[in-house]
């Protein structure tokens, strides 16, 4: 993540396999990282999950596990949209709940964790994306 911080890349973009183990774990690690998070939901896939807490299909894990990314950690959009939105260097919407707050915990000196708080994050202004 160093290497993306020193070329100025702000934003991360998901694709491949799976929705429910990468995918999930690295939107939500770079977002603490400080990293703005895309996801494509046509390039990434899930598979059925059975085990002793219940069980689900890969379409519905899939599609969960999209409306929550959207919610809190990450614009999704179909791979059409993101090439859309990178030619003409706009941001995608990340969240869809009417008046989310997005909370960054940071480091604080001596002081420990301090917590930050924005609306509206985002712009179109010079978004520098890197595909993972």
């Amino acid at each position: 993540m160093q290497w993306l911080h020193a070329h100025n890349v702000d934003t991360i973009t998901i694709v491949g396999y799976m929705t429910s183990n990468c995918d999930l774990a690295t939107a939500a690690e770079a977002e603490v990282l400080g990293f703005a998070t895309e996801i494509l939901s046509d390039a990434t896939g899930a598979i059925d999950l059975a085990n002793e807490a219940g069980t689900i299909s890969a379409e519905a894990l899939h599609t969960a596990l999209m409306v929550l990314l959207q919610s809190n950690f990450a614009a999704v959009s179909t791979t059409a949209q993101w090439i859309e939105a990178v030619r003409a260097d706009s941001t995608l919407p990340k969240s869809n709940q009417p008046g989310a707050i997005r909370h960054r915990w940071t480091l604080g000196g001596r002081r420990g964790l301090t917590r930050a708080t924005a609306e509206g994050e985002g712009g179109t202004e010079g978004r520098h994306r890197s595909v993972l």
